[in-house]
């Protein structure tokens, strides 16, 4: 704790204080601090679009929450799931219940409750013989968080700029901020992610949380 007041760095996360500390913390896929109202975006339409948020060990998420500027228009599903990976492959955790209202999600604030409660924590074991418990602590991960909607025009959602660069990606082993996958209509995830791309777009801010 000394080291990190000498280097002048907080001894507890400012987002977490801002967040009202939360146990366990919220993850985030952006600083609430960086939420621009002329930057607010309508994701695409009948498109998996998966935004990249970091997850630490411990963490347990029960619901996912965005803000709505503008409802959409003619849609027949709406809904958001979470990936263990923001790429082709990664494997589906959990999804909220599909929406079919036409207009999408309701203006304001939404909480979302997941399918399931996800974890990124260790699965016990007896990796030393039989009656010696044992757990493998799971380290820090890049989950993904899929906002689809299906129809004319998608929710209008908070959010940040986009960078020019698709992802984001300044060096090839960054993880892409945004990338997305072709799927037609449909009101249930798939259960792994479709051939995804990194993508240009605005990143909207998304939050996992427990409670």
């Amino acid at each position: 704790m000394a080291d990190l007041i000498g280097g002048r760095y907080p001894p507890a996360e400012e987002e977490w204080l801002l967040d009202g500390q939360p146990y366990p913390p919220y993850r985030r896929t952006i600083s609430r601090r960086d939420i621009v109202a002329s930057a607010a975006f309508i994701p695409t339409v009948t498109t998996l679009n998966v935004y990249a948020v970091p997850v630490q060990a411990g963490d347990l998420f029960n619901f996912v929450s965005f803000l709505v500027k503008t409802a959409g228009g003619t849609l027949t599903h709406s809904w958001v799931a979470l990936y263990n990976g923001v790429t082709t492959g990664a494997a589906l955790l959990a999804q909220v219940a599909d929406n079919t209202t036409a207009t999408g999600w309701a203006i304001g604030a939404q909480k979302l409750q997941l399918g399931s409660v996800v974890g990124n924590i260790g699965i016990p074991g007896t990796p030393q013989g039989p009656g010696t418990a044992a757990v493998t602590v799971d380290g820090p991960a890049v989950f993904g968080i899929a906002f689809y909607q299906s129809g004319t025009t998608g929710d209008t959602v908070d959010g940040m700029s986009s960078s020019a660069v698709a992802g984001a990606v300044a060096v090839t082993s960054q993880v892409p901020f945004y990338s997305t996958g072709t799927l037609g209509a449909t009101g249930t995830a798939p259960a792994v992610l479709p051939t995804m791309a990194a993508a240009v777009g605005g990143i909207p801010y998304l939050v996992l949380s427990r409670n």
